[in-house]
């Protein structure tokens, strides 16, 4: 996952000034048109109405679960003014290039060096027939290698080409799950899996966001199953952000690696960085995080990532194996692991699994959590006996944009309260970096009062109420002073409680925002921060008359 570094540097420079807000504003500066011209596409996330602009202007819509198109970003250039003048564009980004790559060591492909085995507890624990899909969204695969020429329940969701440089990741991230025990190379994780691949770099040239997208839309209209990402890159693409949301929406599952950037400060990397992806850290054969492996709040769980037996294409070494490091490894190790988990467990939800994977982490770097390991390293047999917990209603909802009706992922969550129903309540959870904020509606009759309570435990957590007009909880300046109706910010397991009246003779739909506190020192746990919210509807209370 260490990223090219002469290809990223200009990434840098093109980015420096671009916005990292959720959504474009009204206008194109020549600052932002410059920048788009710096790479050969560019991504939009279009609103109704503009289909048929974006397609005479030679775009292609790369996905089907969100309306993310791609352009060429000289016709980009040219007709996003009138778009975003009309408001029918709400994200606008470069097709950004992502890299893995790896540490590169030679030796002989034998199965006795496939010394993560015990690591994991795949000694202890014998994989079941295929189930729940696994989909690794990398380069191409070699469908001809002996290890993937005869091997079962392995589909092609696009064509796969292994040509171009660097070409050998998706083969050697792909037999880390599924390589099967054939009696000869290397056995993956799972060796039974569902395995489905998706070449994100059909040009040979290495992936880019835009195809990354293409291939989470491929894995959703599949059905539910596991993703892994072996790749990344430095800054936020939203209409990625939207895509991995829409993913898990869609009952599907997300790993992504970590990044191998430890020496130069462990820069954040995407999607890793994003909340509902499961990231993931490397260790080494003696058990310890390894020097590459970057630290971050956001790891969740390590995995054995150095000296890895993988297979890889005969373009790239006749001999058909190589030992690869880097976290590109550890993940398809904890994604192969989370497809056989979910197939001997199919009555966890989506919510669920990510919990089990981390509560049955084994702690190798001091005691809980810390920013190498996360919760600790992959345990194939304890996440199989791991009691799960409850589920996590309504996710995601991060934002009003992921439960309002007109939202982009086309879902109107369910309302805490109603017309008729005047109380509601709903108990679900927080994580400060895989889950930092709930957001929920709740209807509030004209002239009503809505009375709000937050109860925590096991952890801070922040109560906030929200106008009919709030595009996000996010806003700052004018927009949040506008748009914010309360905030409740006591430290510890104190409850929280707002009160909030509609003025208007009409009733509306009003915005609960749950959120992690921010008490120093609190310890992490896999289970979160759990807490109950509550809603009832009351008369508003009339003004009293101005004395005289």
């Amino acid at each position: 996952m260490r990223r090219l570094g002469v290809v990223l540097a200009l990434v840098g420079l093109a980015l420096a000034a671009w916005p990292a807000a959720a959504s474009a504003d009204s206008t194109l500066s020549r600052e932002r048109a410059r920048e788009l011209r710096l790479y050969d596409g560019t991504l939009l996330l279009a609103r109704p109405g503009a289909g048929a602009t974006l397609s005479r202007a030679g775009g292609v819509r790369i996905a089907r679960t969100l309306p993310i198109w791609r352009l060429p970003s000289g016709a980009a250039v040219r007709v996003l003014p009138r778009l975003m003048r009309a408001g029918l564009v709400s994200e606008v980004s470069p097709d950004l290039p992502v890299h893995a790559d790896t540490h590169l060591e030679q030796g002989d492909p034998l199965l006795a060096r496939e010394w993560w085995v015990p690591f994991v507890g795949l000694d202890r624990a014998e994989p079941p027939g295929p189930g729940k899909p696994v989909t690794v969204i990398d380069s191409g695969i070699d469908l001809t290698h002996p290890e993937f020429a005869s091997r079962p329940t392995t589909t092609a969701l696009n064509e796969q080409t292994t040509s171009g440089r660097l070409e050998e990741h998706g083969t050697a991230v792909s037999s880390t799950i599924g390589a099967p025990a054939n009696g000869i190379g290397v056995v993956g994780v799972y060796p039974q899996a569902n395995l489905q691949v998706f070449d994100a770099s059909h040009l040979g040239a290495g992936p880019t966001i835009g195809e990354i997208i293409q291939g989470l839309d491929a894995a959703i209209r599949h059905g539910p199953g596991v993703i892994n990402l072996s790749l990344g890159a430095p800054f936020h693409v939203p209409p990625l952000d939207e895509m991995i949301a829409a993913t898990f929406a869609s009952g599907s599952f997300v790993v992504a690696a970590s990044g191998n950037d430890r020496e130069v400060g462990s820069p954040l990397s995407y999607p890793a960085a994003l909340p509902h992806v499961l990231t993931v850290g490397a260790t080494d054969s003696t058990g310890a995080p390894t020097f590459f492996t970057s630290a971050s709040r956001y790891v969740d769980l390590a995995a054995p990532g150095q000296s890895i037996p993988v297979a890889v294409p005969a373009t790239y070494d006749p001999t058909l194996y190589d030992f690869f490091s880097g976290t590109s490894f550890s993940s398809p190790l904890v994604a192969g692991a989370a497809a056989w988990v979910w197939t001997a467990r199919p009555t966890l939800d989506v919510t669920q699994l990510g919990e089990v994977m981390r509560a049955s982490a084994q702690d190798i770097a001091g005691r809980g959590f810390d920013n190498l390991s996360g919760f600790g390293r992959l345990d194939i047999p304890a996440a199989l006996a791991a009691v799960p917990p409850a589920t996590d209603p309504q996710e995601p909802n991060e934002d009003v944009s992921y439960v309002k009706r007109s939202g982009f992922l086309h879902r109107s969550a369910p309302p805490l309260t109603v017309a008729g129903r005047p109380r509601g309540g709903i108990t679900a959870h927080l994580e400060s970096a895989e889950d930092p904020r709930d957001v929920y509606r709740m209807w509030v009759p004209g002239k009503r009062t809505a009375f709000v309570a937050l109860r925590p435990s096991g952890g801070d957590a922040d109560l906030a109420l929200w106008g009919p007009r709030t595009s996000s909880v996010l806003e700052r300046g004018a927009a949040r002073r506008k748009d914010t109706r309360g905030l409740s910010e006591h430290s510890g397991l104190k409850r929280e409680s707002l009160r909030v009246t509609n003025t208007a003779r009409r009733g509306a739909y009003f915005y609960v925002e749950a959120s992690a506190g921010t008490q120093r020192n609190a310890a992490r746990t896999p289970a979160g921060i759990a807490y109950r919210l509550s809603v009832s509807i009351v008369k508003a209370k009339p003004k009293r008359a101005a004395r005289r």
